[in-house]
């Protein structure tokens, strides 16, 4: 798998949740290099009993209503037996352009504040970027 050159790693967990995000400074060409990398970070979150299972279940949920592309923002996501809590992993490009990955229990509600959180979270890295820029 080719190197994406991370250059910043934000990493938050509770003891339900975890959530890692980072930035790369170029962004592959190929999906499925991406994808792949995703479930690499999501793997290492802590909150994965099965990488396999969380895989496959979130593509048959893209393959059933696709991801959840807007506003520069692919995010794949699903319920899922494989994950013991929510976990996310995210990639953030250069021009505000994201990729992400997230997974919650099978028999969990709601995540819709637990996604805000990431989001929240992904606002902040922006900032620090356009502070940076603007140095």
């Amino acid at each position: 798998m080719p190197d994406l050159n991370l250059n910043a790693f934000v990493r938050g967990m509770t003891m339900n949740e975890s959530i890692i995000i980072v930035e790369s400074t170029d962004m592959p060409k190929n999906s499925e290099v991406v994808f792949d990398k995703l479930m690499s970070m999501l793997n290492s979150s802590g909150c994965v009993k099965d990488i396999e299972t969380v895989e496959s279940d979130i593509k048959a949920r893209d393959w059933v209503s696709g991801s959840g592309t807007r506003n520069n923002l692919c995010m794949h996501h699903a319920k899922t037996d494989g994950v013991s809590g929510f976990c996310a992993a995210v990639i953030m490009y250069p021009g505000n352009v994201a990729h992400g990955v997230f997974a919650w229990p099978e028999n969990t509600d709601s995540n819709l504040q637990l996604i805000a959180t990431v989001f929240d979270r992904m606002e902040k890295i922006q900032l620090k970027r356009q502070h940076r820029k603007a140095a």
